[in-house]
């Protein structure tokens, strides 16, 4: 089972990039992580009896609902066939691999190798950056233009400081040395300074704070003052560093000079980048991230039904096969802007989706602070987790969260396994007691037989 999860970071880490952007292998050989999602769902039912079996019920009742609010949608709406397979694409398709570690048990050393295969992909992403931005494209372009394997240069900052807040779970449990923890830092730091994202001010925050304050109130070791204090002293050092690279290329690094990030939050600058007051105006014609969120609710406001269960799911999703793109049902009574997985989710499955969305967030996180509690691979990675959950909620106001295959499989896949050792170990701690109710009761019975002879 593990060679297979290999097959699948590595098919969604180098095929899209290979087929689109080298375009070095057709373009039919990317749909491999999708036929790996239809035989994940096979190996799912057919182990889901098993005795290794971790299903979370709470999750399983949540994507029934999700499930419902899909279908009211589907049946309230014109939903076209390329619509709904589009759908089925951006939303359920990764299900399988949320489900597959609470059937199938992986071991400590089979999640240890997979970490290590992708932290080797993550680390990839360094050169490959810094080819892009002072060779491939030269270092006049837009740090848009830097992204790694990624598709995108807003998806590279979210990938790397998710395992960034992975590595320092890791780091504060004391399983990676502190040279190992900055040289790896700095690998990943590199790239997300060189795609030049203004998100990544609050991405990089969260990659080590909330694993601190996790740690902080849970971990074993958590009166380590001097590691907390050096983490700390390290995020000072990427921020400032982060600053400082941004505001030389925004001078210097284009052919024309544009605001540097302390004039972007001091001069008002952001606040018209957020809302461009595209809800006031007669023709919408820029949206900030504000104005992208505003626009479905204002738009359906008239209309309840659609306000809350959406127009269906893939009828305003873009797709890279141009036969779906073309088949979508007609959107012309809307200013539809699509930059961002809320404004996605409110477009499609509505504020009840949206809603489902932010519950299922919550819960993993939840789930991820309990099992940080505990103590081997899992609690580690359940500690870095956190710090993955808080990045993942803030960049689904910023980007199609879900939309790279490199970004949303992993997440999907141990998001799940989280999910299902929290459900383990609830039953090792139920079995616990129920073994220690019973030693007391025969203790008890040994007790009043004494007494009674």
């Amino acid at each position: 089972m593990n060679k297979f999860i290999y097959l699948l970071f590595t098919s969604v880490f180098f095929l899209d990039y290979m087929a689109v952007k080298l375009a070095i292998i057709h373009t039919s050989i990317a749909w491999l992580p999708d036929i790996l999602s239809m035989i994940a769902v096979l190996v799912v039912v057919v182990l889901a009896g098993s005795r290794d079996g971790a299903i979370s019920t709470k999750y399983v009742v949540l994507f029934l609902c999700l499930l419902a609010v899909i279908l009211i949608g589907l049946a309230s709406n014109s939903t076209t066939a390329g619509s709904l397979i589009v759908g089925i694409r951006n939303y359920l398709k990764f299900l399988p691999f949320f489900f597959l570690p609470a059937v199938f048990l992986f071991d400590e050393k089979q999640v240890s190798s997979q970490l290590k295969l992708l932290l080797a992909f993550v680390l990839l992403q360094g050169p490959l950056a810094l080819y892009q931005k002072f060779i491939q494209f030269g270092v006049t372009s837009s740090g848009d233009l830097v992204s790694g394997t990624l598709q995108t240069g807003g998806q590279l900052p979210i990938l790397l400081t998710a395992a960034m807040a992975i590595l320092t779970g890791f780091y504060l449990r004391q399983r990676v040395s502190t040279v190992r923890y900055v040289i790896f830092l700095c690998l990943m730091v590199v790239p997300i300074m060189l795609t030049e994202s203004k998100a990544s001010i609050g991405y990089i925050p969260l990659a080590f704070i909330v694993p601190v304050f996790i740690n902080y109130r849970t971990g074993t070791n958590k009166r380590n003052g001097k590691q907390i204090l050096g983490v700390l002293t390290l995020l000072a050092v990427v921020g400032l560093a982060f600053v400082a690279t941004y505001d030389y290329f925004a001078q210097f690094g284009r052919e024309s000079r544009r605001a540097g990030l302390i004039e972007f939050f001091t001069s008002g600058t952001a606040e018209n980048y957020l809302n461009r007051g595209a809800i006031d105006s007669r023709r919408v014609n820029k949206t900030g991230y504000v104005d992208i969120v505003l626009l479905p609710l204002s738009q359906l406001s008239d209309e309840p039904f659609k306000l809350f269960f959406g127009l269906g799911i893939g009828s305003v999703s873009g797709s890279a096969i141009e036969s779906l793109a073309a088949d979508k049902p007609d959107t012309g009574d809307y200013t539809v802007r699509i930059a961002s997985s809320v404004s996605q989710f409110l477009w499609e499955i509505g504020v009840l989706g949206l809603i489902i969305y932010f519950i299922f967030f919550y819960m993993l996180y939840n789930d991820a602070r309990r099992l940080s509690k505990g103590e081997g691979i899992l609690a580690r990675l359940a500690l870095g987790w956190t710090g993955v959950i808080a990045i993942g909620t803030l960049a689904l106001f910023f980007r199609v969260f879900f939309e790279d295959g490199a970004i949303a499989y992993p997440f999907w896949f141990y998001a799940g396994m989280i999910a299902a050792t929290a459900v383990r170990m609830k039953k090792v701690e139920r079995k616990k007691m129920a073994a220690n109710i019973r030693a007391h009761m025969i203790s008890k019975d040994t007790e009043t037989t004494k007494v009674g002879t």
